[in-house]
């Protein structure tokens, strides 16, 4: 019987099993290490994130991106400066040969809970039993592709980025106003495509990934724990505030040329549709959960309630990453609420 198993091994996962390791914690970890930066972020980009806050947590800051840097003999750089995606890949690959414990690369494909204890059916059929389980999977499960995109010839979601960078000499149509959607134009430009955007609002270009001043952000972050106590009304009001996306200001320049429509033009013109529109995190989404499992869960919207302690009203059920935003604010995300989520949820578990 496993004490706790880690289900995820992206940011947050991975932030938690350093804690829980450099505590002397029983876990297990499953999962693709860090698949979203190694598999789905356009190669030749740089991290929307600073380097102070794309490093993977640890509790002696073991795996920051310094002491990667003067291994291998780079230069040191600052904290506020964007890493390229290459140089970030090397890092993960540095940290991942760096860990003193064991991930297993596999998919969960059916969580169920059997009155005292989990049961976990991986996709290889092997099963786990767990006390306790924390659900650190991140935005694979919740691309969020609306329904008006449904008569054009090919949808590809900004997620699969290695299919993006593989489109040469088409017509392609982009739609969004983010980072992803900039980023999208730039390489399908680059690779001799004739590219549309579509966006309804003019794009905000701001060299924070939300609309707000740094260091309302970064106030945020600290405040995590005060975010979720707000009423749910003035949460929502705050979301339609402050969460727009941005594009950096770099791009501003970069995309004046390409014909940008407000309104959604004739799909039929068009080889792929791009659709840079984000995630939207439900519980239904998460299909490697059973179905009974889910029924019994207390809902806040469309998401599983989670209390301080980031347990689910079923008890040693817990959840964190990207799907606790509306609880826990803007921050979790991005790479830096793991900070903020793994000391305190290793200290919870440790009992």
């Amino acid at each position: 019987m496993i004490s706790v198993l880690i289900v995820g091994a992206g940011p947050y996962g991975l932030s938690l099993a350093n804690y829980m390791s450099a505590q002397g914690q029983e876990f297990k970890i499953i999962g693709k290490p860090m698949e979203l930066w190694k598999e789905h972020t356009f190669s030749e980009a740089s991290l929307r994130s600073e380097m102070a806050t794309s490093e993977i947590a640890h509790p002696q800051s073991a795996y920051s991106i310094q002491a990667f840097r003067s291994q291998k003999g780079l230069k040191p750089g600052n904290a506020s400066e964007r890493i390229k995606v290459s140089e970030y890949r090397q890092y993960i690959g540095w940290v991942l040969a760096a860990l003193p414990y064991e991930i297993q690369e596999e998919y969960l494909s059916n969580l169920s809970h059997r009155g005292d204890y989990f049961q976990a059916e991986l996709e290889s059929g092997q099963v786990l039993l767990a006390k306790q389980v924390v659900i650190a999977t991140g935005v694979a499960h919740h691309l969020n592709t609306p329904a008006e995109f449904s008569e054009a010839r090919s949808v590809i979601h900004s997620y699969y980025t290695q299919e993006i960078e593989a489109l040469q000499g088409k017509k392609v149509l982009v739609v969004g106003a983010g980072q992803s959607a900039a980023e999208a134009m730039e390489i399908c430009g680059r690779n001799e495509n004739q590219v549309h955007w579509y966006a309804r609002k003019e794009p905000r270009f701001y060299s924070e990934p939300l609309d707000l001043p740094k260091w309302i952000f970064d106030l945020v972050v600290k405040s995590a724990g005060l975010f979720r106590r707000l009423p749910h009304g003035l949460i929502h009001y705050l979301f339609s505030i402050f969460s727009a996306t941005t594009m950096t200001p770099d791009h501003k320049q970069k995309l004046a040329a390409i014909n940008r429509f407000s309104m959604l033009p004739d799909l039929s013109n068009y080889d792929h549709v791009i659709s840079a529109t984000g995630y939207n995190y439900t519980l239904k989404h998460m299909n490697f959960l059973a179905d009974e499992l889910r029924e019994t869960l207390e809902m806040k919207a469309a998401m599983p309630r989670i209390d301080k302690n980031f347990m689910s009203s079923m008890r040693d059920l817990y959840f964190i990453g990207p799907s606790t935003e509306m609880f826990f604010g803007p921050p979790m995300k991005f790479m830096i609420g793991s900070h903020y989520v793994a000391p305190r949820l290793s200290r919870i578990l440790a009992g």
